[in-house]
């Protein structure tokens, strides 16, 4: 049976001074892209650790993850189990995780790095909760509505809530958290994943956050997510018209 707990509530518990935003899933595409990016274009030979919530998903970045696979012997991929999803991958480990796990709602993605770590960890957002969080825009951007039913059968349409940053504390815990879940579905794993800690995480991590996030990278959410918004708005419009009588 699956874990129920979602990773995002573990974090903001450990965290309690975490801000949590709204992201479209474009721009947790381009968030997760930068920071393989980043990985692939570096020397180092960091912990990396990837979550899907379906293979179909994974299946889109398999070419990717065989490239980081060949960088670092720590890169750890979650999905859900499904019959294509195979565990035997010789330069990166594979851990298929039950359909009631929590991680089936959920996108993370944590690099750590002796120089460089970043961590995105979010969960898709159901309209019908009640917590308030900031959509990624600026605070005087009133004409972005938070809980706004949004158009229907449109992957691009997908928001998730939680959190990117590059503080370093954040990203330690993050990984903590994720490298426990893995040991739960593989047990076998322990030796590998003990390697992994006493490399990457210290026996204590603290709660207090570092540093801010990159002003500039902050900034380039927001106006990515703007013409996000803008294009969302558009199909709106044009799904409204098209039921409208001849």
């Amino acid at each position: 049976m699956g874990n129920p707990t979602s990773i995002v509530e573990e974090l903001f518990e450990a965290h309690p001074k975490l801000r949590a935003q709204m992201y479209f899933k474009t721009s947790l595409t381009a968030l997760s892209h930068a920071m393989e990016d980043q990985v692939l274009a570096g020397t180092e030979r960091p912990l990396i650790i990837a979550s899907f919530q379906q293979e179909r998903f994974y299946r889109q970045e398999a070419n990717r993850y065989e490239r980081i696979g060949g960088l670092s012997d720590q890169v750890y991929v979650l999905s859900a189990a499904e019959t294509q999803f195979s565990e035997s991958v010789d330069s990166y480990e594979k851990i298929h995780f039950d359909e009631e796990d929590a991680l089936t709602q959920e996108w993370h993605l944590v690099v750590l790095g002796k120089h460089y770590c970043a961590a995105l960890i979010c969960r898709e957002h159901q309209i019908s909760e009640e917590r308030p969080v900031s959509i990624g825009m600026s605070d005087g951007d009133a004409s972005v509505p938070a809980w706004s039913a949004l158009p229907p059968n449109l992957d691009q349409t997908r928001r998730f809530e939680g959190v990117w940053t590059l503080d370093r504390q954040v990203s330690l815990r993050a990984a903590d958290l994720l490298l426990d879940r893995i040991q739960t579905y593989r047990p076998e794993l322990a030796d590998k994943i003990n390697v992994a800690r006493s490399r990457f995480i210290p026996p204590v991590v603290s709660t207090d956050l570092e540093v801010e996030t990159d002003p500039f990278a902050q900034r380039l959410i927001t106006y990515l997510q703007a013409g996000q918004y803008k294009q969302l708005k558009a199909y709106r419009a044009i799904a409204f018209k098209s039921k409208e009588p001849a």
